[in-house]
C-alpha cells in the first residue's frame, strides 16, 4: 500500500537489457514504475509490476499503455476508446494485476479512491476577476485603447488608464484604498497588462487628470461608438416651457 504522503504523478516503463531465455537474444526487460513525490518533496520511483519482455510492442504502443494506466489511476475520463487491440489487452491485463496484487491504493476495480493529505493543500495569490473581466470586455468593445493611442498615449499609459477606470467601476474608493485593492485583491492588472508593482496612490490620480484632458474626444467617440453598438439614433427634443411655472406650497 502507498501511504498518503506519496503523491503519484505518472506511471511509465523502465527497461534493462537481458538475454531472452527463449530466443537467446539480448532485448529489453520492462518494469512498470510509478513516479511520486515523497514527504521531502523529492521525486522518487518505485516498481509496481515486473512486466517482462515486450518484443511485440512498439515504442508508441508502450507510451499509450503507460498513459492509459496513469489516466485510469487518476480517474481521467477518456473521450475516445483505444482502437489498438494490443494496447487495450496490455492495459486491461496490467490493471488487473495492479488490483489483484494491491500495488496501489485501489480497494477494488469498481471503487477506487485516492488518498490526499489535506494538511498539504493550500493556495496563494488568490485574486478576484469576475467584475473586472466584464469591465475589461466593455473597455475593449468601446475601443477606448484605440482612441487614446490615436492621441499619442503610450501602451503603459493606456494600460494604467484601463486599470484605473475598471478599478473605479468595481471598487469605488479613495486612491489609497484603490491602490491597495489592486495589489492585494484584484486581478485587474492581469487583464490590462499593467505592472501591479508600479501602482501607487498617486498613479490613478494623475491618470484621471490625463483622461480629463481628452474629455471632448472621448465623449464624441463614446457617443458614436454606442450608437453603432446599440443601433441608436441621436435625436434633439425641444420642450416648450412657456406656460410652465412652479407654485410655492
Amino acid at each position: 500500500m502507498r501511504c498518503s504522503a506519496y503523491i503519484a504523478t505518472r506511471m511509465f516503463f523502465k527497461s534493462t537489457i537481458r538475454r531472452h531465455p527463449e530466443t537467446g537474444k539480448m532485448t529489453g526487460y520492462y518494469r512498470l514504475v510509478e513516479s511520486y513525490r515523497n514527504t521531502n518533496d523529492r521525486i522518487c520511483h518505485r516498481t509496481i509490476l515486473n512486466v517482462g519482455y515486450m518484443e511485440e510492442v512498439s515504442s508508441e504502443q508502450r507510451q499509450k499503455i503507460q498513459r492509459h494506466l496513469t489516466d485510469r489511476y487518476e480517474l481521467v475520463q477518456e473521450i475516445f476508446e483505444e482502437d489498438d487491440p494490443v494496447v487495450r489487452d496490455y492495459v486491461e491485463a496490467l490493471w488487473q494485476r495492479i488490483i489483484e496484487n494491491n500495488r496501489l491504493d485501489i480497494p477494488s476495480a469498481s471503487k477506487r479512491k485516492r488518498m490526499v493529505d489535506v494538511n498539504t493543500i493550500g493556495h496563494s495569490h488568490a485574486r478576484e476577476i469576475g467584475s473586472e473581466h466584464i469591465c475589461h470586455q466593455t473597455w475593449n468593445r468601446l475601443q477606448l485603447s484605440e482612441v487614446l493611442s490615436s492621441k499619442g498615449w503610450e501602451d503603459e499609459q493606456i494600460a494604467l488608464a484601463a486599470t484605473q477606470l475598471i478599478s473605479r467601476a468595481v471598487y469605488p474608493a479613495s486612491e489609497l484604498k484603490t491602490s491597495r485593492w489592486i495589489k492585494e485583491n484584484s486581478a485587474v492588472c492581469e487583464l490590462t497588462g499593467y505592472n501591479p508593482d508600479k501602482v501607487t496612490k498617486d498613479k490613478p490620480y494623475r491618470s484621471a487628470l490625463n483622461l480629463y484632458k481628452e474629455k471632448d474626444a472621448l465623449e464624441k467617440h463614446l457617443s458614436n461608438r454606442t450608437n453603432k453598438l446599440f443601433d441608436l439614433q441621436d435625436k434633439i427634443i425641444l420642450y416648450d416651457l412657456t406656460n410652465t411655472f412652479l407654485k410655492a406650497g
